[in-house]
Order: structure tokens, then C-alpha cells, then sequence
């Protein structure tokens, strides 16, 4: 296995300093020698920066409550280096950025699961199953819209309380008619 070489560091982005004289803070991510850079979305005074540390000096309650929030930022980072390590994954700054930033769960949403589902089975399923399929997938988009407050869920929220929650839905959901939609009691 190749040994990769891995470092995060802060810096200020001085060009980009705005009219109240704070600067950005970045982070900079390096593999290997190539590198990608991801705002923190903070910003500092560049006289209240320690570049070869690359954190805020002082102890005001401000600046510790920063570093510790890069700290954090930091430590983040690093745990997305670690995961993609332990999968085996080919490790760049990118795919680490992606990997924090959650952009490489993007397309593993219950949504686009279904819908995948669902395309690639209305030909092979008779009209009555896809017709069950598409009801569950209706009933399950209200379930997200009623009781999780969002459209969507990346797949890796999923767990047995939603499920759960899911299933209590599930079963107290009528249809126009008055009858339980989902399950029979």
C-alpha cells in the first residue's frame, strides 16, 4: 500500500479581506503535494492571526472559542482522511474535501434510491406491483415532509428510529376513504 504524505493547515486569505478589516480563514488540505482549500467560513483581524501556527492568538473569550472551533474543523478533516484510509480508498485532497464537505454522500438519498428502484423495475414488474411500489414511495415522501420536516434523506441517516417512525406512520395513514392505507390492524 502507498504511503501517503497528509497535512492540514489554516491560513488567511488576505486578498479576499473585507470592508470591516477581518480576513477569511481557510483550511488547506495536502496529499501528496497537491493540495485543495475549503473555507472555514470564519473570519479573523491579521493582526490577531499566528501564521506558523496557524490559529488566532490570544485568550480572549472570542479567540478561544475560534480555535477551538478550527480545532474541531481540523479534527474533522482528519477523521474523512482516516475513513477513506480504512476503505482503501485512492486518497487525494479533493476526495478528502468531498469526504468532509459530505459531498460524496450526495447521491445516496432515499429518494433517489426509490426512484432508481422504480425505473429500472417498471418493465420487468406487472402494472399492480409498480402501482404498490409507487404508493409506498408516495407514502414515504409524506412520512419525510410530515414527520422529518425535509424532502430527502441521505441513505446514511437511516437507522431504526426512523424506521420505526416510519412504520408507526405507516400504520395510522388513511386513505380518502377511511380505510388504513398501509397495514390492516
Amino acid at each position: 500500500m502507498q504511503q501517503n504524505t497528509f497535512g492540514v493547515i489554516f491560513y488567511l486569505r488576505k486578498y479576499k479581506t473585507t470592508s470591516n478589516g477581518k480576513t477569511p480563514i481557510y483550511a488547506r488540505i495536502t496529499v501528496n503535494g497537491k493540495r485543495s482549500d475549503i473555507a472555514t467560513k470564519r473570519t479573523i483581524e491579521e493582526n490577531n492571526w499566528n501564521a506558523k501556527k496557524g490559529m488566532a492568538k490570544g485568550s480572549r473569550q472570542e479567540i478561544t472559542l475560534l480555535n477551538n472551533y478550527l480545532e474541531k474543523f481540523r479534527s474533522g478533516i482528519v477523521e474523512s482522511y482516516q475513513i477513506l484510509l480504512l476503505q482503501k480508498k485512492l486518497i487525494t485532497a479533493d476526495l478528502i474535501k468531498d469526504k468532509f464537505l459530505g459531498k460524496d454522500q450526495q447521491d445516496f438519498t432515499i429518494r433517489k434510491l426509490i426512484d432508481y428502484h422504480n425505473e429500472q423495475e417498471k418493465d420487468n414488474l406487472e402494472w399492480g406491483t409498480m402501482k404498490n411500489y409507487y404508493t409506498t414511495q408516495k407514502y414515504i415522501l409524506q412520512f419525510l415532509k410530515d414527520k422529518q420536516g425535509t424532502a430527502n434523506k441521505f441513505l446514511s441517516e437511516l437507522n431504526y428510529k426512523f424506521i420505526t417512525d416510519l412504520e408507526i406512520y405507516l400504520r395510522q395513514v388513511e386513505d380518502k376513504n377511511g380505510v388504513f392505507a398501509m397495514f390492516a390492524k
